[in-house]
């Protein structure tokens, strides 16, 4: 997959932790799949279409949502509930959302479907054929990687 699609999700996803959630995050080591993955238990997907298609899957523990959600909302949260459900799938939004941004200045023209909530244990997620990258990101408030699958259409 190129740099030139991964950057820009990764910046964004910087940035906005850093912005909204006053969150510094490191870069992990990058990892090239096929087809499937074992997912965390919480998992917010996005669709990008146009220019550039596939999709954009956040996957994260479920201390590490509900720390999200509390740095979001300034509230303690017990448990993973509608609440937290639409605040980590805006929190995937708001970052896909800029990093399409990002994508479009660089002159792909590209769109997002509305995000995606999967909450379970041992979850396998299918990616369809072929390949996708993992993008593992640590913080003070928890762990998640950022699946990526982008091709030009």
């Amino acid at each position: 997959m190129k740099a030139e699609y991964i950057n820009p999700i990764f910046n964004a996803t910087q940035s906005i932790l850093k912005d909204m959630l006053d969150v510094e995050m490191e870069r992990g080591d990058l990892e090239a799949k096929e087809n499937h993955f074992t997912a965390e238990k919480i998992n917010a997907s996005i669709g990008v279409t146009g220019d550039l298609e596939g999709f954009v899957y956040f996957s994260m523990t479920e201390d590490t949502a509900l720390a999200i959600v509390e740095k979001m909302s300034g509230m303690e949260i017990e448990e993973f509930n509608d609440l937290a459900s639409s605040a980590v799938g805006e929190l995937a939004n708001i970052i896909t959302g800029n990093s399409i941004t990002n994508l479009n200045n660089q002159g792909f023209q590209c769109n997002i479907t509305p995000p995606s909530i999967t909450v379970g244990d041992n979850l396998q997620i299918s990616t369809g054929p072929g390949q996708f990258l993992a993008i593992p990101l640590h913080t003070e408030i928890g762990d998640f990687i950022i699946n990526v699958s982008l091709k030009k259409s």
